[in-house]
């Protein structure tokens, strides 16, 4: 890819004490000409970081992983859930007091009427330790929510 506006003013690395940004210098055309060529780049660089990602998670599915191992890179599938309230009230007849008290909000009026709703959270550890049956409800009420590419490189 070649690039179509010039190197920042004093510079080819970009630093200039007395310019930080390098381009301020320029004439009116030559800087709004740079502006246009780095927004293309940009957008060509974001169409290939989204076709590279949408590859990399299309790999982790197929090989049924939420990770690609590497040394350098940290390159980790993270899905975030959501849960249907609605479905998980059998947990009002599981649960007991202290568990309820730990991880169930109860209706209420504030404002405006605030509808019962367990704190998720809360409830997954005390689901954990009540085990299956619990463990079951909070499972049918999970939806996926979003899913998303952790990259970073390591330290």
């Amino acid at each position: 890819m070649t690039t179509n506006y010039p190197p920042p003013a004093g510079s080819t690395t970009g630093s200039n004490t007395t310019n930080p940004t390098g381009y301020a210098d320029l004439a009116d055309e030559l800087l709004i000409g740079a502006y246009a060529a780095a927004s293309r780049e940009l957008s060509w660089v974001q169409a290939a970081l989204g076709r590279i990602e949408q590859a990399i998670l299309q790999r982790m599915e197929e090989r049924g992983a939420t990770a690609i191992p590497d040394e350098t890179y940290r390159c980790e599938l993270v899905t975030t859930n959501i849960y249907q309230q609605s479905l998980l009230t059998p947990l009002l007849e599981i649960l007991n007091g202290v568990e309820l008290d730990a991880c169930y909000v109860p209706s209420h009026e504030e404002m405006v009427e605030t509808p019962a709703k367990f704190k998720i959270q809360q409830l997954l550890a005390v689901a954990r330790r009540r085990g299956t049956e619990a463990l079951e409800v909070v499972e049918q009420a999970k939806v996926e929510s979003g899913r998303r590419l952790r990259f970073e490189k390591r330290t």
